[in-house]
This record gives structure tokens, sequence and C-alpha cells, in this order.
């Protein structure tokens, strides 16, 4: 049981840092080496300053998550924590700025991706305010929800480069958004909850065999 654990987590947190990579060699680099730089230039300097921001935040990140999972370095752990929070708050902002001001279509691409910049900070300050007040579990399990948050902007990206949904048209980049970072999301919260949702044992379960032997004898003296 404790093998498996520890592989399914393991095997998750792998195929986030692999599409990660993937998107990186396939969108965020042509942007950064110029060949994207005609469709955006009225808006380059916060675009490529939101691909810093976004870079640092989905690798500070998964270096904090690391470190924290193992127990290993806390003091790192603290430090890389803080940089993935500025990172990616400076990241979710200039989203938010582009959702108001980039004139790309379609426009409800930017709804979609301005909601999901909006409960990224909501996420990431519970998660500072559980650390802040040494509420760790707490803090943990919003941190997952963070850095789940985080990956999703990766698979905005994907949804800008692959028709999830040919038959929406222009529309179907938004749709694939949507479904790219809810989904995730509440696959994360089924997990994080899994175990409060688990039976409860029986009382006579939970005594052991000496305990179970007593209680059948204080009742047989009752009667």
């Amino acid at each position: 049981m404790q093998s498996r654990s520890i592989t399914l987590p393991g095997t998750v947190f792998s195929f986030a840092i692999l599409s990660t990579l993937f998107v990186l060699w396939t969108t965020v680099l042509p942007m950064v080496d110029g060949r994207g730089w005609p469709r955006h230039i009225e808006h380059l300097p916060i675009l490529l300053t939101h691909i810093a921001g976004g870079v640092l935040m989905i690798t500070l990140g998964a270096c904090a998550l690391f470190l924290g999972w193992n127990r290993r370095a806390l003091g790192w752990h603290r430090w890389v924590g803080r940089a993935y929070l500025l990172s990616g708050s400076i990241a979710a902002l200039l989203v938010i700025v582009m959702a108001a001001t980039v004139p790309h279509e379609p426009q409800s691409l930017y709804v979609a991706t301005g909601t999901l910049a909006l409960v990224w900070l909501a996420v990431a300050a519970m998660g500072w305010r559980a650390a802040r007040n040494r509420r760790f579990a707490s803090h943990r399990e919003w941190m997952i929800r963070s850095y789940v948050l985080s990956w999703t902007f990766v698979g905005c990206r994907l949804a800008t480069t692959v028709d999830f949904y040919p038959w929406l048209g222009i529309e179907g980049v938004t749709a694939a958004i949507w479904v790219n970072w809810i989904v995730p999301l509440v696959a994360c919260e089924i997990a994080l909850r899994w175990k409060e949702g688990a039976p409860v044992a029986r009382p006579d379960r939970a005594l052991s065999p000496d305990g179970l032997q007593a209680r059948r004898l204080s009742r047989s003296t009752c009667l």
C-alpha cells in the first residue's frame, strides 16, 4: 500500500514535468526567439514578462513541491516557495492585464484565462496565509492545488495548439481552456478529499480482541 501511495503522485508529477517541457519546446521557445513576435508586437513587453514569470513559476513550483514532499532542506523549501509565489503572482496579474487589453479573437478566451489567473491568486494567497499561521497541513493542500493550477497554464497552451473541439470553430479554444483548468482542479480536490469519504469503522471493529471480549462480558453481566 505504501509503494502505491508514492508511485501515483510521482507518476502525476512526472507527467506534469514532461508535458511542461513539451510546451516549452513547442510553444514558448518560438515566442522567445522572435518567431511569434509579429503577431504580438503591440503587447510584446507584457507578453515576454508574463512568459518569464510563468516559466519561473512552473519551475520553482516543481522544486518547492519536491522539497516539501521529501521534507528535506526545508529552509530552501521556504525560499523557493516564496520565489514561486512572487513569480506566479506577476505572471497571473499580467494575464489579467492581457485579458483586458489584448485584441485577439476569440475574446471569450480571455475570460477563461483571466478567471484562471484570479483563481490561482486566490489559492496561492490561501496557501501563503496557512503557512504564515503555521497550519502546515492546510498549507500543503493549498499549495498542491496551486501547482495543479500552475500546470493548467501549460494545459491552456496545449489548448491553443491542438484543436480539441473542431465542431465549435473558433470558440473551441475557449472551451478547451475552461476544461483544461477546471477538470484538473476538480480531480485534485477529489484526491485530497478521498479519505474523508471512506467507510466509517464500526465501534466493534475499532476494539482490540481483549476489548471486544470485555464488552461482551459487561453485556452478559448486565443481563
